[in-house]
């Protein structure tokens, strides 16, 4: 066992990452609590997307319209304002003694602790003696944390990462549902004919503007799409976003194929609005339909109950689908407590590494009630990764959910967090899940009980063909389509 100094505390949480976003992105501690993450933490369980921290806002003052009589006079309303975003946190300034501690920390904690013992086809030693020079040399914080994310990006795990305190700072806000951004409110995915409008949060300037799901934007300030040249390195949605107070142009083509061009003020937009748990009775049936967004939200297993309780509220259910298909992961306990939601205890399979073994227990005493004989789905896709897939491996292994879609992404690695004096992280793959039998889902994936291969996010639930196919399993006849 190799020593070395820690000025990191070594409280592990445990974290799944995927590499899988959305726009707008648009993400174990063996403890079962998420502490806040203080400075020099290992912390625990997240599925973690770095969202940019968007530039400090400013206020727009449109200038009035003259009235259109000279008398009586007419008051112009006040001018919308928007109060400031929080500013991006400052690099702190480190000395060469602290770059070269850090580096030697991160360095051996990969050394001691990562799961593949062939460092990703590395020689480890080798990448102390390249890097360390650089290390020395380097004088901004900016150059020593692109050092530092090259380093762990030679792993090539698709998990591991290097975090600065700006990227921290973001995903704790994430997390607390405290997260904002400058833009229009929409989730949008890019496809080949645009950028496809999934959702539009409620009161933003994207429904304001009468944007609806499932339109196509087209181009954004004159410029198509699909240009990716045009867009540099943050591509189409990075001009889509924008200070508050400032217009994006952007030409809609509804379902019709007609399209319009629409002149989009941008506001501050509250991401948590993206990571609520919706539940809807899906039309002409008594199926529920629930999407779990993440599981890296704070208290997301609570709202996944209020979600199913408020369904069985309104009437009998005879069937329930979860749907994890855009779900990127999170911490591991709120993937238990909300697996615990639907049965009663039992064992998922282990997470095991170098030296250590866990078995991954659900906790008892949780189910909601009305569900005990409930039929349910889970709806998982090739983008459902990370703490999702054992969500989804753990409903299927334990009995209680027929699983549909396509094959899940993979990606289950658990990590664990390092964080240090200067507010940047460490987020390190130290173990891997297991089945209960032992096989491991690494690079292979949940597979569905009933494969339907679908671009299920170009429908409406009701005429979604995995939906579908889940009320057909429930042994009910589809919903008829509408035309």
């Amino acid at each position: 066992m190799h020593n070395y100094r820690r000025p990191v505390y070594v409280t592990l949480l445990l974290l799944l990452i995927s590499g899988c976003t959305i726009a707008p992105q648009l993400g174990f501690a063996p403890t079962p609590t998420v502490p806040p993450l203080p400075t020099a933490l290992p912390t625990a369980e997240i599925a973690l997307s770095p969202t940019a921290t968007a530039a400090p806002s400013e206020t727009a003052s449109p200038t009035p319209l003259p009235s259109a009589t000279p008398t009586p006079s007419i008051t112009p309303e006040p001018s919308p304002t928007f109060a400031p975003l929080p500013p991006t946190p400052t690099l702190p300034a480190l000395s060469a003694d602290e770059r070269s501690r850090i580096f030697e920390e991160v360095w051996t904690l990969v050394r001691d602790r990562y799961l593949y013992e062939d460092y990703g086809g590395n020689d480890w030693d080798a990448v102390r003696a390249d890097l360390a020079p650089q290390v020395a040399a380097v004088v901004s914080a900016d150059e020593f944390y692109a050092l530092m994310r090259g380093m762990i990006e030679r792993l090539n795990d698709e998990h591991s990462r290097f975090e600065t305190p700006q990227d921290v700072a973001a995903q704790q806000a994430e997390f607390r549902g405290e997260l904002k951004y400058g833009g229009i409110g929409a989730i949008i995915r890019t496809t080949e004919e645009g950028g496809l409008v999934i959702n539009v949060a409620p009161g933003s300037p994207a429904e304001q503007s009468g944007i609806q799901p499932r339109e196509l934007i087209v181009a954004i300030n004159g410029i198509s799409f699909v240009d990716s040249e045009a867009f540099g390195s943050e591509g189409p949605i990075g001009m889509v976003r924008g200070e508050p107070g400032t217009a994006v142009r952007l030409t809609v083509r509804s379902s019709n194929g007609n399209e319009r061009e629409l002149d989009v003020i941008r506001a501050p937009i509250d991401q948590d609005v993206f990571n609520q748990v919706v539940g809807r009775r899906l039309a002409g049936t008594n199926v529920g339909y629930v999407e779990i967004p993440s599981f890296y939200v704070d208290a997301i297993d609570t709202k996944v109950r209020a979600a199913v309780e408020a369904l069985l509220d309104s009437g009998d259910l005879d069937g329930l689908i979860l749907d994890v298909r855009a779900n990127s992961g999170g911490y591991v306990h709120l993937m238990r407590n909300s697996i615990g939601l639907f049965v009663d205890g039992g064992v998922i399979g282990t997470t095991s590494g170098r030296s250590d073994s866990e078995s991954q227990i659900i906790p008892n005493g949780q189910v909601i009630t009305g569900t005990g004989d409930l039929p349910i789905a889970v709806l998982i896709s090739e983008e459902t990764a990370s703490a999702a897939e054992m969500f989804a491996a753990g409903m299927q292994v334990l009995g209680r959910a027929q699983v549909i879609g396509t094959a899940s992404a993979g990606n289950t690695e658990n990590l664990y967090s390092y964080t240090f004096d200067d507010g940047s992280r460490l987020l390190l793959a130290e173990v891997a899940y297991r089945l209960p039998d032992g096989s491991l889902i690494e690079g292979t994936g949940v597979l569905p009980d009933r494969e339907v291969a679908a671009e299920w996010w170009r429908y409406d639930p009701e005429l979604d063909p995995q939906v579908l196919a889940a009320i057909e399993q429930f042994g009910f006849a589809p919903i008829v389509q509408r035309p």
